[in-house]
């Protein structure tokens, strides 16, 4: 099945994401089956990449945004509950709050090495195998 190509047609799509980016986290969508949901999910990846090939119109090379969407910080992904449910999650890409650090001030590592020494092929090029 084919998506339509006008980026009018994700209405729907754009104010899920507008949704989700105004979140802390993101936004989720309910759907009684899988089959809705992923066609759900497809539209908005679809909605996603028409609007990168519009930003790419919109903005000069070299601006941030050319050829970018500001949805592109969300992950699609679809969860089932114990509720009947499938649920269409588009939620911020984050790393949890004090996974990351800086680098202390240190001495580079010191790492000793042994000599790599190679064998020598002493054979004159004759020899035959056995």
């Amino acid at each position: 099945m084919s998506l339509n190509s006008s980026i009018l047609a994700y209405a729907d799509c754009k104010e899920f994401f507008e949704r989700a980016i105004d979140a802390e986290h993101g936004a989720r969508i309910p759907f009684r089956d899988e089959k809705h949901a992923s066609y759900w999910r497809m539209r908005c990846n679809q909605f996603r990449t028409l609007d990168r090939r519009q930003n790419k119109t919109i903005f000069d090379p070299g601006h941030k945004m050319h050829g970018l969407s500001e949805y592109d910080e969300l992950t699609m992904t679809i969860k089932w509950s114990s509720d009947g449910y499938w649920w269409v999650y588009a939620q911020k890409r984050t790393v949890p709050e004090g996974l990351i650090e800086d680098i202390p001030d240190e001495p580079p590592l010191q790492i000793s090495a042994d000599e790599v020494r190679y064998l020598e092929d002493h054979s004159n090029g004759n020899e035959v195998g056995k």
